[in-house]
C-alpha cells in the first residue's frame, strides 16, 4: 500500500488506528494484492489488484479485515459500471498477446463499500508492485490451478448475473481452507524475504543441535520476574517455545537479565518484546502484558515514532540515542504521570550479519528533568524586576507563562487591609491571571475576604490564619463550576490540586497566590518543595518592591545630603595638601583647587575653563607618562598612577644640589550612565620618598656589590681548600691560597686500607702492631682533615646565619653514633696530651633512630669538645665526658644547674609525641670560668678574656655559631661548669637504605671503605690538577677500575671521539662507563663541556647518554642548579672521598 492510498483510507475511516491499518497492509501484503490510489475526476478510489486472480475467499478476508477496522460494515459488490475506471490503475504494465482476467477492489469513498471489478482482454493484464514480490514468493501449483478456476468462476459471474449464484458459493466454501493453507504459505514465504530463511543444511544443524543440548532455560537466575519471563506461553508468538530459541536469542536473553538497568530486547521483524525485572518497573501499567507482544501493541501511543525509529536502526546497523524522552506512563492506580526517560537501541545481528532484534536499555530522569525545569521557574521568578516599568505581580504572571504544565492555572491577587472597628476588612483586587476564561475572570475579580462565599474563600481565610500555603482537591463537586470556568494550560486537562498561598510582608497579608499544579505528576516531595520555593520567592519580590518604594522615599533625603556634602567636599578640597583636578574628554580644565596651581605653579584665572596641557610643567623625559596614563584612564576606563618630574625644583636635606620635584599623578575616569565624562586626578608630593627610595637604592646596591665579591671570595678559598698545594700551571707570583686538604684526605684513606689489607696478610705481632698505630695515625689524619673542611664551611655558615640563610637538612642518624664519631676523632689528639676522652649514656637516653641534621648536631659537639681540650690541657687532673641523653621536658632536668642562652628567652615545647629532645653536655676537668667570663662568650668574636686569644688561640666564633645553631634546631646552649645543649629531635625507623647509609659513614670514618659499585668500570676523569688527578686515579685503580685522564674540558671532547659511543667508531674503540667532571679548568671549563656533550648526542655524533658527575667545592644551591642546567646527572661536592665518588656512581647506576 503506497502512502497516498493510506492517506485516503484514513481520511475515510478517522477510527482506524495506525496499529489496524498496519494490519490491514500486512494482511493485502500477504494475499499478494498491491492497494493503490487513482486519480478521477470525479472523486479519488482505491484500487486493489490482484496479480494471479482473486477469488472469493479473498474478498472474504478483505472484508473482514475492513469489518474489523470500521464502525461501518462496508462490504465487497460486484460492479462492472465502473470497468473503464480499471485503466486508471496504478502501477500496470500490459502484456500483448495473451488473455487473462484482471480482478481488483475498488473502494467507494462516497458510499464507503468495496466493489469487485472484473476486466477480461486478450492484450492487457495488470501488474502491480507486488508483481515481482509474488513471483519471488513462489505460488504453489495447488495456488495456481485454483486462482485459474476462480477466474474461471468470475468470467461467468460478469457475463451472467449481478452477484455469484448459490453453487459458486458453496464451491468458495468448500476451498477455504486449502485457500488459508495458501496464505499461511504465502505469509511463511514472506518471513524468508526478511531474513528469516534459512538454508536447508544450516536447519538441520541447528535441529540436530537442539535435540542434543540441555534446556538452556535453566541457566536463567531464579526470580519471580524470571520465573514470569518462562511461564509465558511463547509457542503462541513468532519466536515460539523457549526450548527452540536460536542460540543468539537466548545469549542476547541471559545478557538482559543479568543487566542492572531497565532493558528489553524486541526480536524479529515483529518486535516482539521481552523485558528484565528494572523494565517491568519502568513499564507500570504495560506489565505484565507487553511481555511476548509486539511493540505496536505494547505501546501503541508511541509505536508511530518507535517503528520509524527501529527501522533506522535495522537500516543503518547503527544505534540510535534517545536521550531525555517523554512518555506517559501509568502508575499506580492507573495514574497517568509525566516521565522522561534516557535510553539507546542498539541493533543485534547474527554471524552472518543478519539483523535480528534490537536491545534496549536505559533508565528513568524524570526527577532531573522536573528539577531543571523548576529551577528555571523559580530563576525566572526570582529575578529582579524593573519596578519602575512593572509592579510585582505582573513579574510573577510573566515569570509562569513559559510553564504551562507546572503552572496550569495562576491567579494573582493583592490584598488592601482597611481598619475597622472590630477587625481589619481586607478586599483582594485580582492583578494578573493564568488559563481563565474571561467570564469567570470577571466573577473572580474583587474578593471580600471576610464576606466571601466563593468556593476559594475559605482556602484564602484559612492560608492567612496559619501563614503558610493551603491544598485543596479540586475533584470535589463544590469546585466543578469553577474548574469549568478555568481554560487549563499545559496537558488541556483539569488539575486536581490547587494551592493558595498567602503573600506575608513584614508579618502582613499582602496578597494571595492560587496555582494549580500539574497534573500528571503526583504531590510529592519535589512538587511540595516547588510550591514551597514559589511562595517564598513571591515573598521575596513582593519584599523587594516594597524596599523599592521606601528606597524611593529616601531617594529624596539623600539628595539633600548629597548636596551638603557636595559642598563640604569643596571645602575640603581648598584645604588639603593634594592637588585635585577634573578635566573633560576633550582636556578641559573644569575643575582645580588651589594646591594644584601652587604645585605646578600655574595661575588660577587663566587656566580653570580653558584646554589644558601638562607641557609647560612636566620634564620633557616625563611628558609621554602623564599623557599615556590619561589617554589609558579614558581609553580602558581604568584607575592609572604614573610617578613624573615637574620642572619645578626643590633642595633634599642637608645638600644644596636642585632636582626637579617628584609627583605622584592618580587618575579615575569619570564615567556617569555607561558614557566617560571625563578624569578626575590628584597630584601628590612624593618628593622626599623618591629622595630616601634612592638613597636606599644606592645602599642596596653597594650591599650587593659587597656580598657579590664576598660570594667571589668564598667560592675560591672553598675551591682553593680542597685542591693540593701547587699547581704547575699557575704563574711563580700567584697569591692564591693552596691547601693540601683534598688529596689529604684521599691520602689518608690510601694508607688505612693499605694498612687494613696488609694486617690481614701478616701475622707478626710487633708488625700487627706497627700497622695498627700507622692505621690509628691515618684515622686520625682522615678525622682531622674532615674538621678543616667543616672549619672552612664555617665561613659560609657565618654568611648564611646573618643573612637567615641558612637551611637544615634531616635525615634519619643515630644520636649516639654522631657523639661516638666526634669522640672517635679527638681521641688521637686527648691521647697526646694524656687527656682523657670518654663518652657517656646517661640513663635519660632513649632514642634509637631519630630525624635529625646530624651534620649540625657534630658541628656544635666539635666547638664544645675542641674548647675542653684547649683548657684542660696543662692541668693536673685532666679528662673530658662527653654526656649524651634525651629529655621530654626544656630545660632537661639533668641539665638544670646551666645557664641558657640565648637568655630571655621561653622554653621551646614539643609539638607532638613523636618529638625529643637529644641532650649532649661536655664536663671536663678545666679551669672554669668566672661570671663576667661566661655573659662574654656566645658573642660573636668574643672569648672569656682578652689573655685567651694568646693563650689557647681561636677567634671566638665557634661558640656564637654553636648558639645559633642549636636555637636553629628548636634548642639551646648553656654553660656553667661545665657546656651542654639539647635540640630538637623526632624519632624515627629508619629504612634499609638509610641503615646501610650509616655503615657507609662508618666506614668512611674508619678509612676502610670497600668499593659500592659491583663490576669494574671505565672512568673518563676531567681534572686540571695533576696531583689530585694522580691520587685519585690511583685509588680508583685500586678498586679495580679502568681510569682515563684528559686535564681539561676540550681533551675530554677529543678523548670521547676514540671511544665506542663515537658515531663511526670501530670495535676495538674504548669503552666508557662514567664521567667525573671538575668545574674550574683551563681552555673548557667543566660546565661548557658538559653541554657541548649533551648537543653531540642530541646530534647524533655521540650514539647514547653518558652518564657524568660534575665536582666542585663551589656548592651553593644556584651553583648546583646551573650544573644541573647544563646536562650533569649528579654533582658532588669537594672535598670527597674515593668511596663517595663510587656511591655516586652506584646510585646513578640504580
Amino acid at each position: 500500500m503506497d502512502d497516498s492510498a493510506a492517506a485516503l483510507i484514513l481520511s475515510a475511516l478517522p477510527d482506524l488506528t495506525p496499529h489496524d491499518l498496519s494490519v490491514v497492509d500486512r494482511l493485502l501484503d500477504l494475499l499478494r494484492i498491491h492497494i493503490s490510489t487513482a486519480s478521477s475526476p470525479a472523486s479519488p478510489r482505491l484500487y486493489v489488484a490482484a496479480v494471479d486472480a482473486l477469488h472469493s475467499s479473498t474478498c472474504d478476508s478483505l472484508n473482514s479485515s475492513t469489518d474489523s477496522t470500521s464502525d461501518d460494515k462496508s462490504h465487497v459488490t460486484p460492479d462492472d459500471a465502473a470497468d473503464d475506471t480499471l485503466d486508471h490503475a496504478p502501477n500496470r504494465t500490459r502484456h500483448h498477446g495473451t488473455d487473462q482476467t484482471a480482478t481488483a477492489v475498488e473502494f467507494d469513498i462516497k458510499t464507503r463499500c468495496w466493489k469487485l471489478k472484473r476486466r477480461r482482454s486478450s492484450t492487457d493484464s495488470f501488474s502491480s508492485t507486488s508483481t515481482a514480490r509474488s513471483n519471488s514468493l513462489g505460488p504453489s501449483s495447488t495456488t495456481t490451478s485454483r486462482s485459474n478456476s476462480f477466474k474461471k468462476r468470475q468470467l461467468s459471474h460478469r457475463q451472467g448475473i449481478g452477484a455469484p449464484d448459490k453453487s459458486e458459493e458453496e464451491h468458495v466454501n468448500k476451498h477455504n481452507k486449502s485457500d488459508r493453507e495458501a496464505i499461511n504459505g504465502h505469509e511463511k514465504s514472506r518471513e524468508d524475504i526478511n531474513g528469516h530463511d534459512k538454508s536447508r543444511e544450516d536447519q538441520d544443524k541447528l535441529d540436530n543441535t537442539k535435540k542434543t543440548e540441555a534446556d538452556w532455560t535453566s541457566h536463567i537466575p531464579h526470580s519471580e520476574h524470571n520465573q514470569f519471563l518462562i511461564n509465558t506461553r511463547w509457542d503462541k508468538t513468532s519466536l515460539g517455545p523457549m526450548r527452540t530459541w536460536p542460540p543468539i536469542l537466548q545469549l542476547m536473553t541471559l545478557k538482559m537479565l543479568a543487566d542492572p538497568r531497565p532493558a528489553n530486547l524486541y526480536w524479529g521483524q515483529d518486535r516482539i518484546a521481552i523485558y528484565n525485572e528494572p523494565f517491568a518497573v519502568m513499564a507500570h501499567s504495560r506489565h505484565p502484558a507487553m511481555m511476548g507482544a509486539t511493540a505496536a501493541d505494547a505501546m501503541p501511543a508511541t509505536w508511530p515514532f518507535l517503528k520509524v525509529m527501529m527501522q533506522q536502526v535495522q537500516d543503518n546497523n547503527t544505534a540510535f540515542s534517545l536521550p531525555e524522552f517523554e512518555m506517559e506512563v501509568h502508575k499506580e492506580n492507573g495514574f497517568l504521570e509525566e516521565a522522561w526517560y534516557d535510553g539507546i537501541f542498539s541493533p543485534i545481528s547474527d554471524t552472518n550479519g543478519r539483523f535480528q532484534g534490537l536491545y534496549n536499555s536505559g533508565y528513568e530522569i524524570t526527577n532531573t528533568v522536573l528539577m531543571h525545569r523548576y529551577a528555571r521557574l523559580i530563576h525566572r521568578m526570582a529575578a529582579t524586576p524593573d519596578f519602575d516599568h512593572e509592579s510585582p505581580w505582573t513579574h510573577i504572571v510573566k515569570s509562569c507563562e513559559e510553564f504551562g504544565r507546572d503552572v496550569p492555572m495562576l491567579l494573582v491577587y493583592s490584598a488592601h487591609v482597611k481598619p475597622t472597628s472590630r477587625s481589619d476588612h481586607c478586599t483582594l483586587h485580582l492583578k494578573g491571571s493564568l488559563g481563565i476564561k474571561p467570564p469567570q475572570g470577571q466573577a473572580l475579580n474583587t474578593f471580600d475576604l471576610d464576606d466571601s462565599d466563593h468556593v476559594l474563600a475559605p482556602a484564602f481565610r484559612s492560608s492567612k490564619s496559619l501563614g503558610h500555603p493551603v491544598l485543596l482537591d479540586t475533584s470535589h463537586e463544590s469546585f466543578q463550576h469553577f474548574r469549568s470556568g478555568i481554560d487549563w494550560r499545559g496537558y488541556l486537562e483539569p488539575s486536581s490540586r490547587i494551592v493558595v498561598m498567602p503573600v506575608l510582608t513584614t508579618g502582613l497579608i499582602a496578597g494571595f497566590i492560587v496555582m494549580g499544579l500539574n497534573p500528571r505528576r503526583p504531590y510529592d516531595d519535589d512538587l511540595k518543595q516547588l510550591v514551597r520555593d514559589i511562595w517564598l520567592t513571591c515573598t521575596s519580590v513582593l519584599s523587594s518592591s516594597i524596599s523599592f518604594d521606601q528606597a524611593r522615599e529616601r531617594e529624596k533625603v539623600l539628595t539633600r545630603e548629597l548636596t551638603q556634602r557636595e559642598r563640604f567636599i569643596r571645602k575640603l578640597a581648598e584645604v588639603t595638601n593634594v592637588g585635585i583636578y577634573s578635566l573633560s574628554p576633550t582636556g578641559i580644565l573644569t575643575y582645580a583647587n588651589p594646591k594644584f596651581h601652587d604645585m605646578l605653579e600655574s595661575t588660577l584665572e587663566t587656566e580653570n575653563g580653558q584646554v589644558f596641557g601638562f607641557d609647560d610643567f612636566v620634564l620633557d623625559d616625563d611628558l609621554h607618562k602623564i599623557t599615556a596614563a590619561h589617554e589609558e584612564c579614558k581609553a580602558q576606563c581604568t584607575n592609572v598612577s604614573v610617578e613624573i618630574r615637574l620642572r619645578r625644583t626643590w633642595s633634599p636635606p642637608g645638600s644644596s644640589n636642585e632636582q626637579p620635584c617628584w609627583v605622584l599623578n592618580s587618575i579615575v575616569p569619570d564615567v556617569e550612565d555607561g558614557q566617560i565624562k571625563g578624569v578626575i586626578g590628584s597630584l601628590s608630593d612624593i618628593g622626599h620618598t623618591m629622595w630616601a627610595l634612592q638613597l636606599q637604592k644606592d645602599s642596596t646596591e653597594a650591599a650587593l656589590e659587597s656580598k657579590k665579591h664576598l660570594e667571589q671570595f668564598i667560592d675560591m678559598t672553598s675551591h682553593e681548600v680542597s685542591r693540593y698545594g701547587h699547581e704547575f700551571s699557575a704563574p711563580a707570583n700567584s697569591t692564591q691560597m693552596r691547601n693540601p686538604l683534598g688529596a689529604t684526605i684521599q691520602c689518608a684513606e690510601d694508607i688505612a686500607r693499605t694498612i687494613d689489607e696488609a694486617r690481614v696478610s701478616f701475622s707478626d705481632k710487633d708488625l700487627s702492631e706497627l700497622f695498627e698505630l700507622v692505621s690509628e695515625n691515618a684515622k686520625t689524619i682522615a678525622f682531622c682533615s674532615a674538621h678543616q673542611k667543616t672549619i672552612a664551611d664555617d665561613i659560609l655558615v657565618v654568611s648564611k646565619l646573618s643573612s637567615s640563610l641558612l637551611s637544615l637538612s634531616s635525615a634519619s642518624c643515630q644520636p649516639e653514633t654522631v657523639a661516638k664519631q666526634v669522640v672517635r676523632m679527638f681521641k688521637a689528639e686527648a691521647a697526646n696530651a694524656t687527656v682523657d676522652l670518654d663518652l657517656v649514656v646517661h640513663s635519660s637516653y632513649g632514642i634509637d633512630w631519630a630525624s635529625c641534621d646530624a651534620s649540625r648536631i657534630r658541628q656544635i659537639l666539635i666547638n664544645l669538645v675542641s674548647n675542653s681540650l684547649k683548657f684542660t690541657k696543662g692541668r693536673n687532673q685532666r679528662q673530658i665526658k662527653v654526656i649524651v641523653g634525651s629529655s621530654h621536658v626544656a630545660p632537661p632536668e639533668h641539665m638544670s644547674e646551666l645557664q641558657w642562652h640565648p637568655k630571655g628567652l621561653s622554653p621551646p615545647v614539643l609539638s607532638d609525641n613523636n618529638e625529643i629532645f637529644l641532650t649532649l653536655q661536655v664536663q671536663d676537668t678545666g679551669k672554669g670560668l668566672s661570671r663576667e667570663e661566661m655573659d662574654k662568650l656566645f658573642n660573636r668574636f668574643a672569648q672569656a678574656s682578652s689573655t685567651t686569644s694568646s693563650t689557647y688561640g681561636g677567634s671566638g666564633l665557634g661558640l656564637f655559631i654553636s648558639m645559633q645553631l642549636a636555637e636553629l634546631q628548636g634548642g639551646r646552649i648553656g654553660l656553667s661548669s661545665t657546656f651542654g645543649f639539647y635540640v630538637k629531635v623526632k624519632k624515627a625507623i629508619a629504612t634499609q637504605e638509610e641503615k646501610k647509609s650509616l655503615r657507609r659513614i662508618s666506614e668512611t670514618l674508619e678509612t676502610h671503605l670497600p668499593s659500592n659499585v659491583d663490576k669494574p668500570l671505565d672512568i673518563l676523569l676531567v681534572e686540571d690538577n695533576v696531583i689530585n688527578a694522580r691520587i685519585l686515579s690511583k685509588q680508583l685503580r685500586a678498586r679495580g677500575h679502568q681510569v682515563h685522564v684528559a686535564i681539561h674540558g676540550q681533551e675530554a671532547l677529543d678523548f670521547l671521539r676514540t671511544t665506542k659511543y663515537s658515531r663511526g667508531s670501530d670495535s676495538n674503540a674504548v669503552e666508557l662507563d662514567v664521567i667525573l667532571m671538575d668545574w674550574e679548568m683551563p681552555v673548557l671549563n667543566g660546565i661548557d663541556c658538559t653541554k657541548q656533550i649533551r648537543q653531540l648526542e642530541a646530534q647524533g655524533s655521540l650514539t647514547t647518554h653518558l652518564p657524568i658527575i660534575v665536582t666542585s667545592a663551589n656548592a651553593r644551591p644556584e651553583q648546583i642548579e646551573v650544573a644541573y642546567a647544563a646536562g650533569t646527572d649528579e654533582f658532588l661536592s669537594k672535598p670527597f672521598t674515593v668511596t663517595q665518588v663510587l656511591e655516586k656512581i652506584r646510585q646513578m647506576n640504580n
